[in-house]
């Protein structure tokens, strides 16, 4: 299947506003949104978060990083790291935007069944 076609999915979970994934390093890759938000616009945000993220987890002895979730007044926003298939390969994450918090569950629930396919897709 591709990308595009699995953010469609995503994309038709109530509650979705936006869906994209990037590469580790801001790149845009794919997105898909339900009003004019420019997402590209946001790549570089979204990596040099993920990044804090990371870091903060390892200062915390947290282990891996599985998700970060950003609440906004609009709603929240869910940063996934899409799993490489080896060490080697470029990383890429997936970025939500959700209507709001009380949909969040839902959306996390339904997404975590889509992640495995998009981090196939991306990593081929």
């Amino acid at each position: 299947m591709a990308l595009l076609d699995l953010l469609g999915q995503v994309m038709e979970i109530k509650g979705v506003n936006s869906a994209a994934v990037f590469s580790d390093d801001g790149l845009m890759i794919e997105g898909l949104s339900n009003d004019q938000t420019d997402l590209g616009f946001v790549g570089g945000l979204i990596a040099s978060s993920l990044a804090s993220s990371q870091v903060l987890a390892g200062l915390l002895g947290e282990g891996e990083l599985n998700q970060t979730m950003i609440e906004y007044e609009n709603g929240p926003v869910l940063i996934t790291p899409l799993k490489a298939a080896t060490a080697s390969d470029h990383n890429f994450v997936t970025v939500v935007t959700l209507d709001s918090a009380q949909t969040l569950g839902r959306v996390r629930f339904q997404l975590r069944k889509l992640l495995p396919e998009l981090a196939k897709v991306v990593n081929v």
